[in-house]
């Protein structure tokens, strides 16, 4: 086989068995960004043919703090999957985890493709494309024992510490709310983390931006996907058995585990 085809079996091994660390040796891994991506893309492909669905993206570091942490000058995003929509919180919170974070957040579930070709990607065409609206939950995981040592092109081509996530219940009202100017809450055990939109790519910019990156790789977000647009609260880390749990966002229900 080729050094490309052991990188795919490589990091789809390490996606079978998260959660324990990815130990791919050195000449695996990708030496740049684009090369990541490149490489996620096979590796979608590689677990799709293994009957490991992907059903759409989370887009990650929305917010320049974030990006800064990892030397970036954008967002990044990973593929989601069938396997780790967990339909509550406390679902995605009982499988097996290492260091996990909570990210709250905005999905769109897509009833059109999105073309990053177009040149007239406005917010009112992204909402055109846009079928349903939820509050998210994404579930992080720092399953590496130096991110940064591994690499940031390895973390995105190994889906940038997605672990789980969980969608709440179609919001109707959606296209009335501002979506860029919204509180957004995280409760643990007493413990309240605020964010709002401002401070992070909004809702319309980030699948705009994921479509753009798409397009570059010579593919489209389609009807059906779901797109996570990224945390409007900063990741906080979490003891998987810590209960109650609330996250809210505006008008949205909150999604909240059992007290």
């Amino acid at each position: 086989m080729s050094i490309q085809d052991d990188s795919i079996c490589a990091f789809a091994e390490a996606f079978r068995r998260r959660p324990l660390p990815p130990d791919i040796p050195q000449h695996l891994r990708p030496r740049t960004i684009a090369a990541a991506y490149h490489l996620q893309r096979a590796v979608h492909e590689h677990l799709r043919a293994e009957g490991e669905a992907r059903i759409g993206y989370k887009v990650s570091s929305t917010s320049a703090a974030g990006q800064r942490s990892f030397g970036l000058h954008e967002p990044v995003h990973g593929g989601i999957f069938a396997s780790g929509k967990a339909p509550s919180l406390a679902d995605a919170l009982g499988r097996p985890l290492a260091r996990p974070s909570l990210e709250c957040e905005i999905a769109f579930v897509l009833r059109a493709d999105i073309d990053g070709n177009d040149p007239d990607l406005s917010d009112e065409t992204i909402a055109h494309a846009v079928g349903s609206c939820h509050i998210a939950c994404e579930v992080i995981d720092n399953r590496y024992r130096d991110p940064l040592a591994l690499g940031v092109p390895s973390l995105i081509a190994d889906d940038f510490f997605h672990a789980s996530f969980v969608i709440g219940p179609a919001n109707p009202e959606w296209r009335t709310q501002d979506l860029g100017n919204t509180d957004a809450v995280l409760e643990i055990e007493g413990m309240r983390v605020v964010g709002n939109a401002r401070d992070v790519l909004s809702a319309y910019a980030a699948p705009r931006w994921l479509a753009r990156s798409l397009a570059e790789q010579g593919t489209r977000l389609r009807a059906g996907e779901i797109v996570m647009t990224g945390s409007i609260t900063v990741p906080t880390s979490v003891v998987p058995s810590a209960r109650p749990i609330t996250l809210s966002i505006g008008v949205f229900a909150p999604l909240s585990t059992p007290p």
